[in-house]
């Protein structure tokens, strides 16, 4: 097929016209070649910026970690405001790993109105 002078229509070999094929070129954003925060990695910065350390892994218990009741308030506030979900207190203790703490989450996010 050859480009017409206009460039907006393509003619094929054989004089018919046809429109032209969108780009396939990937998109030049920047959040469109960085892969996403996973919702871990968002509980996991969360814990972090609660407990002020990061000496923990993925399934300790959030009381091992340092934490207390006042910091896990802190971690859902921040939480909330990020995903802009409600999510109710005893969560937090009903899935007290960042593990267990991200999957609750994720299921609410998925299914929540926005708060």
């Amino acid at each position: 097929m050859s480009r017409k002078d206009t460039g907006e229509s393509l003619l094929s070999e054989d004089g018919v016209k046809t429109r032209p094929q969108p780009h396939s070129e990937p998109h030049s954003r920047t959040s469109a070649t960085t892969p996403a925060q996973t919702m871990t990695d968002k509980v996991r910065a969360a814990w972090i910026e609660v407990l002020g350390h990061d000496d923990f892994d993925d399934d300790t218990p959030f009381l091992e970690a340092g934490g207390h009741s006042l910091k896990a308030t802190q971690v859902l506030i921040r939480l909330r405001r990020q995903l802009g979900v409600r999510l109710p207190n005893r969560l937090f203790f009903d899935h007290p790993t960042v593990r267990e703490l991200a999957a609750a989450v994720e299921r609410i996010a998925a299914t929540s109105p926005i708060a």
